[in-house]
């Protein structure tokens, strides 16, 4: 995954998902540091909506595995 921002460019890498105090938590690694996520029940509801539409799924699906 990449982050652009107008001050950088981020690599990121999540390494674990955990549900916490009804909260998904993603950690991993952005650039070289350290970093976690926090979803809200309603972020990820928004995320979910956004990564399932028809051409995403395409993507997910004819896309090769490296």
């Amino acid at each position: 995954m990449r982050v652009v921002t107008p001050a950088m460019k981020l690599d990121v890498r999540i390494d674990e998902a955990a549900v916490d105090q009804d909260q998904l938590k993603l950690s991993g690694v952005a650039g070289i540091l350290p970093c976690e996520v926090t979803l809200q029940p309603s972020e990820l509801r928004r995320l979910l909506l956004r990564a399932l539409r028809p051409r995403t799924l395409l993507l997910l699906l004819r896309h090769d595995r490296a």
